[in-house]
């Protein structure tokens, strides 16, 4: 009988002191949300001389981007083959740009200012359930890749054995240029540079209202030109995109460090960054202090209102998986922990302009660290020098296929179980 892990963010442990707001300041822009797009976007801000203000509700990095396993691949929730039935072949290629230019941007921090972040290159690989998810995902995926130029290697369920020591999937996929990290450190680190170059971060700070240009804390209030709004499941607490933004719970374990045999029976040639093809997939790294880090959820608390701790179920559903995909691997598990992730209806990020006050402008529900950085980019070329190509795929007033007045009806979190399954559906 195994002992469950212990329910707490591991990352946190080494947490730094912050800094409140306690006075009323005036700045050029001001940022609420310290995740990768609210640090993004005060990155791009504050690089055009524009005096910035980033206030958090916790610290930099204590939501979803700093619980986050590190994945950084374009594939997130959505893939290239996924972009392309939805949006046609242009269009995809633009996301996909668009995406990988997150990718990069992060790559391009870490590289420059010598971020201590665990950045870990790793190729990424997919992997089937199935039979049928080889043939209809897998397979498709790295056709329509390899049709539009881009590299990968597919793997049959017998060559996968040659990379993975694991029998129990029915093949893969595998392509370049992705790489992990500890989200959490690349958040506070991209902080403590943005402090420097002259941005006033405040922490433990939420904000309880926005009016007009005006954004209010518990102790003080920041008048700005433009306000940016980096809130994902929060910003209906202010009353702010109330019908388009809500989450998904995903969990993440951490287990003890693993030997070099362990790590080798489960990556016999090289490591990689792994998910599934389940509909709720699992997923799963080595991070460089050589624990695994493994993920997951289940339709019974993916669209939870609210975090669940101490799930027992989870753990051993998680513990259950890893142990059936390799039987021959014995490890422990030390930490777990949920995370909500910002979601819209459609699984497309939220990016654009308060339909009402202009000078208001919303990034949300980016699911995947290069498409909250890439948004955070844009942001600043959107606001300031109108940048609009990319408006209608991010558009927050879009339709959605279970609409504000249905989702009155049917409740937030019906709407979105509904609405996320449909377009799921509609792809396949």
């Amino acid at each position: 009988m195994h002992l469950l892990p212990q329910d707490q963010v591991y990352w946190y442990l080494k947490k730094q002191t912050v800094e409140p707001l306690r006075k009323d300041i005036k700045a050029d822009v001001v940022i609420i949300g310290g995740g990768m797009a609210g640090l993004q976007s005060a990155y791009a801000f504050s690089k055009s001389g524009l005096s910035v203000v980033l206030l958090e509700k916790s610290f930099c990095g204590a939501g979803a981007s700093g619980k986050s396993s590190g994945f950084i691949t374009p594939d997130s929730e959505l893939s290239l083959y996924d972009l392309k039935k939805i949006y046609g072949e242009p269009a995809a290629q633009t996301l996909w740009q668009f995406v990988t230019s997150g990718v990069e941007l992060i790559r391009t921090q870490i590289q420059d200012y010598k971020l201590t972040c665990d950045y870990a290159v790793q190729d990424t690989l997919v992997v089937a359930n199935t039979q049928d998810a080889f043939q209809d995902d897998i397979k498709k995926e790295f056709e329509e890749r390899s049709r539009l130029g881009y590299t990968g290697q597919l793997y049959t369920k017998s060559e996968l054995g040659a990379i993975l020591g694991s029998d129990q999937y029915e093949g893969g996929v595998s392509y370049p240029g992705t790489f992990g990290i500890q989200a959490f450190e690349f958040c506070q680190q991209i902080s403590t540079i943005l402090r420097d170059r002259g941005v006033q971060i405040y922490e433990e700070s939420p904000a309880l209202s926005v009016h007009d240009h005006t954004v209010k804390t518990p102790h003080g209030q920041v008048s700005a030109d433009r306000i940016i709004i980096c809130m994902d499941k929060f910003a209906p607490d202010l009353d702010l995109l109330t019908s388009q933004v809500y989450h998904a719970q995903t969990f993440l374990m951490l287990s003890e460090p693993l030997t070099q045999k362990q790590i080798e029976q489960i990556f016999p040639e090289r490591q990689f960054m792994v998910w599934d093809t389940d509909l709720i997939y699992q997923y799963y790294r080595v991070n460089p202090d050589n624990r695994l880090m493994l993920g997951g959820a289940s339709l019974w608390y993916t669209y939870a209102r609210k975090e669940s701790h101490n799930n027992s179920h989870m753990a051993n559903s998680l513990i259950t998986y890893f142990k059936r995909k390799f039987p021959q691997v014995s490890l422990n598990f030390e930490y777990i922990w949920p995370g909500l992730i910002g979601l819209s209806k459609d699984i497309m990020p939220i990016a654009g302009p308060d339909k009402n006050l202009k000078h208001i402008y919303y990034i949300a529900a980016s699911a995947g660290l290069p498409w909250a950085a890439a948004l955070g980019a844009y942001s600043f070329d959107r606001v300031i020098h109108n940048r609009t190509d990319l408006d209608s795929y991010f558009d927050p007033y879009r339709t959605f296929p279970i609409g504000s007045f249905a989702q009155k009806i049917l409740g937030t979190q019906l709407s979105f179980a509904l609405s996320n399954g449909l377009r799921i559906k509609k792809w396949a």
